[in-house]
């Protein structure tokens, strides 16, 4: 995900997940690639739609999606998968790691659902990351809270 960075391209394939109706899904990202398993019904749930994104599918859906972007309601909604994924992506890139996996299949944790993520941080090592709604509803707001800085203020880069 050299491209474009890990977050948009996170956010760019949550986008084409929502549009799809997808509530399920298992998340494998390469270099060059994401594999999605997917399923329509909540999580944990069987995941029968497997979907491919290479760069160019996502560079795609990401000019699509600024083409179809004339209207912004101003609302926020923090926990939309395009949402999430985007502060997974901003999430991991903070930590200097690359995204191997994302998931929100997983065995809840009594009631609460969880999302997994596995990362390879730049010394290598593998981190698998469990968070719940509510941590994961938090990671959004502050990926937000960043993006609204950094909107007003380019020279903070």
């Amino acid at each position: 995900m050299c491209a474009i960075a890990q977050s948009e391209a996170l956010h760019t394939i949550g986008h084409d997940l929502e549009m799809r109706g997808i509530k399920t899904f298992v998340m494998r990202c390469a270099a060059d690639r994401c594999l999605v398993e997917a399923g329509y019904q909540s999580p944990p749930a069987p995941t029968p739609v497997i979907l491919h994104y290479t760069l160019d599918d996502i560079e795609q859906l990401n000019r699509e999606g600024r083409e179809g972007d004339n209207l912004d309601s101003g609302v926020k909604d923090f926990l939309s998968l395009s949402q999430i994924l985007r502060a997974i992506g901003t999430y991991v890139g903070r930590k200097r790691a690359r995204l191997l996996s994302v998931s929100n299949n997983a065995l809840t944790a009594g009631t609460m659902p969880v999302v997994t993520i596995e990362y390879e941080t730049a010394e290598g090592e593998r981190v698998i990351d469990d968070r719940t709604a509510s941590a994961i509803y938090d990671m959004c707001v502050r990926t937000y809270k960043l993006r609204e800085r950094l909107n007003a203020d380019p020279v903070s880069l």
